[in-house]
């Protein structure tokens, strides 16, 4: 065995370049993975610890999520759009999407990878093929294993093909051309400022009692639940950053005061924004 090495090692051509060699080049190899099922509503969910399209709560995460719907379909809320999660179909939600749950089965069964990647992914919803389940199957087996680089492998190639594949039409589409849209697109670039029922109304030139109506029927919730939930993700991402006290977070996420702030944050996270931001850099 030495002497083939020896010989092997004999025929190796000098390089071209001494500077560039072999490298991994456009292969996905996420980090820090975690594998988890979802499989009823839980109501009381907080944090990762379930979901559950009554709980009124809205979500940012850090890091990758892709959700891969093994049994029963819903709706998922991904910033201003509505996706439709069929079963057989995966949905990557990018690093800071805020989401929530339109609507969901009693029962399902919903694989949820999270992950770290410095490569940026689109996201989006997108059928599975025969290939990407393989994939998948490889993938499980894998993580079960404990073994680190070939799940990080297994899932970087199903990645690579999710995004070859074609993105799923989403059911309320932004845009200036659709009511709803218009309207999420001007909550979330104005969160600081007056999003009272009339200032909307205004902007969007309709009534303020068809709005309510239309907003519900279509987004799935309330639209003062919808504003009031998207200004605490917003505190929760700005909680993370150094040098924001808290009445500084609240005046930037849109609250009147500091009271306010701690009342609405912890009828939706059961803790006060204190405790969140020591329990965060803990």
């Amino acid at each position: 065995m030495i002497e083939d090495m020896i010989h092997t090692a004999r025929q190796l051509p000098e390089p071209v370049n001494y500077f560039k060699g072999l490298d991994w080049g456009d292969e996905i190899l996420p980090r820090e993975i975690l594998a988890f099922c979802r499989t009823s509503q839980d109501h009381r969910t907080t944090g990762w610890e379930g979901i559950s399209a009554k709980a009124g709560r809205y979500d940012q995460h850090s890091r990758y999520v892709l959700i891969v719907a093994l049994e029963g379909g819903g709706l998922l809320g991904a910033e201003s759009a509505v996706w439709k999660l069929a079963q057989g179909q995966a949905a990557l939600l990018k690093p800071y999407t805020i989401h929530y749950y339109v609507d969901l089965p009693d029962q399902f069964t919903w694989l949820y990878l999270t992950f770290d990647l410095d490569q940026e992914l689109s996201g989006g919803v997108r059928p599975l093929t025969a290939e990407m389940m393989k994939q998948i199957e490889d993938f499980l087996s894998e993580y079960k294993s404990g073994a680190a680089l070939p799940t990080s492998a297994a899932l970087g190639g199903m990645l690579r093909d999710f995004q070859k594949g074609e993105r799923q039409e989403i059911v309320h589409p932004s845009g200036e051309d659709h009511f709803i849209g218009k309207v999420k697109e001007f909550i979330m670039g104005n969160l600081d400022q007056d999003l009272s029922i009339p200032v909307i109304a205004e902007k969007v030139e309709v009534s303020e009692s068809y709005l309510r109506a239309q907003f519900r029927e279509n987004a799935g919730v309330s639209l003062g639940h919808f504003v009031r939930s998207l200004r605490l993700v917003r505190a929760t991402y700005l909680m993370q950053e150094e040098g924001n006290d808290l009445a500084e977070i609240a005046k930037k996420s849109g609250f009147n005061s500091l009271t306010s702030f701690t009342r609405a944050f912890r009828r939706m996270y059961d803790m006060t924004p204190s405790s969140f931001r020591r329990k965060n850099r803990t």
